[in-house]
């Protein structure tokens, strides 16, 4: 299999979110999904996670993993760079993408834009080292799902997404127990303090620092770019 390398770089960002050569992918909205639901740029807002944007990433994904290992003899297993700026969306293309990342072979970098908020605030908890803008934010809630149908159907579409709160509080417990103010306490005050947050806030906001310093992101980008790539061992 021969290495992929776009034949204009700049096109192949702007249309698929991808720099083939340089290992980044930008995990944003997409002007397919915009175009395939009936919207034009001028009348939609900023898209969440969806399945046109999860197809598209995964490919990406498999892309980059070929140009940085196998097809990359010299530095093999380079890190792949992702540009996340999505504002959260549907939990189960989310946790296809989060899938994804975490069994990624190659270092992954998570460079989160604006927000990382809901679905893709689980997602950020998937990358190798998870970076901050400064004036970024993190935002986790229960969230919401909508069903509709008979109530046997209504009754398992509930407990589906039970399993994936459970999912959820697991992702975000796991994080905070590796390092953060919070890592010497048990499963379950952790568990305590985060349900008791929402039952409070219902929405639940962190600033970059604070983010960090619960253990949900490693850092807050200080613009080095080449010591953002840097993976300590």
């Amino acid at each position: 299999m021969k290495k992929v390398v776009a034949a204009d770089p700049v096109y192949s960002i702007h249309e698929h979110n991808v720099d083939a050569e340089q290992l980044h992918i930008y995990l944003t909205g997409w002007k397919d999904y915009m175009i395939s639901t009936g919207h034009d740029d001028a009348d939609i807002g900023e898209t969440g996670v969806e399945h046109v944007m999860a197809t598209q990433f995964i490919k990406n994904l498999q892309i980059c993993m070929h140009n940085g290992g196998r097809g990359h003899k010299d530095d093999p297993y380079r890190p792949i760079l992702i540009h996340m700026k999505t504002c959260g969306g549907d939990v189960v293309e989310g946790m296809a993408i989060y899938d994804a990342i975490s069994l990624c072979p190659n270092p992954t970098i998570i460079l989160n834009y604006t927000h990382s908020r809901s679905m893709s605030s689980l997602i950020l908890q998937a990358a190798t080292k998870r970076v901050m803008m400064p004036h970024s934010y993190f935002m986790f809630h229960e969230g919401d799902g909508n069903s509709s149908g008979t109530e046997k159907q209504v009754r398992s579409a509930h407990e589906f997404y039970k399993r994936y709160a459970t999912f959820m509080f697991d992702i975000y417990i796991n994080s905070m127990r590796r390092r953060g103010s919070m890592r010497n306490l048990s499963r379950k005050n952790i568990k305590s303090w985060l349900v008791g947050q929402m039952n409070l806030k219902e929405d639940v906001y962190l600033p970059a620092a604070q983010t960090v310093e619960l253990g949900l992101a490693d850092e807050i980008f200080d613009g080095n770019w080449k010591k953002l790539c840097e993976i300590k061992k």
